[in-house]
C-alpha cells in the first residue's frame, strides 16, 4: 500500500488565506496613511488660508479704526475734497453787521469765522450753504442774509460774502457764516459744523466747535 502524498505547502487553502489576509492589510494601512496624509495637507491648508486672511483684515480694521477716531476742531486744517477749511473763531451774538443797519437774531447768532482754500485745478463758487450745524440729530441752515450783513462793514463793503462767490485755484476767503439758533444750541458744548464740497455735498467733514 502506498503512502498518501504531501501537497507542498503553498497549494493547502490556509497559506492562501493568510496571503489574502495579509494583503488586505497592507491595502488597509496604505488607505489610512494616505487619509491621514491628505488631512494634514488640507488642515495645513486651511492654517495658511486663515492666516493669510487675518493679516490682510488687520491693516482694514486699523484703517477703519483710525477713520473713526479721527476728529476735528477750531484751528484744524479739514481737507473735504479740493476745498481746505480752517475754523479761525465760533461766537454769539444777537446781531451783526454794519452799526446804522445790523441784522438781529430772532434769539441767538451763532457767527463762525472761516477760512477757505481752493487746492483744485478750477475755480469753485462758494455759498453758505456748504455750512451746516449740527447737534445731535438736528441739523441747522446758514442764514445767508444774516451771513452777508456780517461780512459787512461799517462803511457797507462787503469783502467776501460767502454767497455765491468764486474763488480761483490756490486762494483763499475768510469770512463769517452766521446761523439763528436758540440760545441753549449756541452755547451747547456738543455743538459741530459740517462742511462739505460743493451744493451738493458729494464729500463732508464734521468739526467740533467747543
Amino acid at each position: 500500500m502506498s503512502k498518501k502524498e504531501k501537497k507542498p505547502f503553498y497549494k493547502k487553502w490556509w497559506f492562501w488565506l493568510i496571503i489574502v489576509i495579509v494583503v488586505a492589510a497592507a491595502a488597509t494601512n496604505d488607505d489610512d496613511s494616505v487619509a491621514d496624509s491628505e488631512k494634514e495637507e488640507t488642515e495645513e491648508v486651511d492654517a495658511n488660508t486663515e492666516e493669510t486672511e487675518k493679516k490682510e483684515d488687520e491693516p482694514k480694521e486699523e484703517k477703519e479704526e483710525e477713520e473713526e477716531s479721527k476728529e476735528f476742531s477750531i484751528g484744524d486744517q479739514v481737507d473735504v475734497g479740493d476745498i481746505t477749511y480752517t475754523i479761525n473763531e465760533k461766537s454769539t451774538t444777537d446781531e451783526v453787521g454794519p452799526d446804522i443797519l445790523p441784522e438781529k437774531a430772532s434769539d441767538t447768532y451763532v457767527v463762525v469765522d472761516v477760512t477757505i482754500k481752493n487746492n483744485g485745478n478750477e475755480s469753485i463758487t462758494v455759498d453758505s450753504n456748504f455750512f451746516k450745524l449740527l447737534l445731535g440729530d438736528k441739523t441747522y441752515e446758514a442764514d445767508s442774509t444774516a451771513s452777508m450783513s456780517a461780512n459787512q462793514s461799517d462803511d457797507g463793503d462787503v469783502e467776501n460774502s460767502f454767497f455765491l462767490q468764486k474763488v480761483n485755484p490756490d486762494s483763499e476767503i475768510t469770512g463769517n457764516v452766521v446761523f439763528d439758533v436758540s440760545s441753549d444750541v449756541a452755547e451747547d458744548d456738543e455743538l459741530q459744523l459740517q462742511v462739505q464740497t460743493g451744493a451738493f455735498g458729494t464729500e463732508t467733514e464734521v468739526i467740533n466747535l467747543k
